[in-house]
C-alpha cells in the first residue's frame, strides 16, 4: 500500500501537469455568472456547518443529562 502511495506521489512530482489556478480565474473559465454559484456554495456550507455544531452541541447536552439522571438513580439506590 505504502509503494502505491509513493509511486503515486512521485508520478505526480514527475510528470507534467496544467498550471495550478487559484479562484480569480473562474470567471476567464466559466465567465462571471459562475460567481453567484460559488457563493451559493460558500453560503450552503456555511449554513450546513453551523447546523452541524448546534447538533453536537445538543447531542453533548443531551448525554450530560442523560449522564446526571444515572448519577442521580444510582445515588438514590445507594442510599437505599
Amino acid at each position: 500500500m505504502t509503494h502505491r502511495t509513493v509511486f503515486a506521489g512521485l508520478a505526480a512530482a514527475v510528470l507534467p501537469t496544467s498550471a495550478f489556478a487559484h479562484g480569480g480565474h473562474l470567471g476567464d473559465l466559466a465567465g462571471h455568472s459562475h460567481w453567484v454559484g460559488v457563493a451559493a456554495l460558500a453560503g450552503a456550507a456555511l449554513i450546513a456547518g453551523v447546523i452541524a455544531l448546534k447538533g453536537r452541541k445538543r447531542a453533548q447536552e443531551d448525554d450530560t443529562a442523560e449522564q446526571d439522571a444515572e448519577d442521580a438513580d444510582t445515588a438514590g439506590n445507594a442510599a437505599q
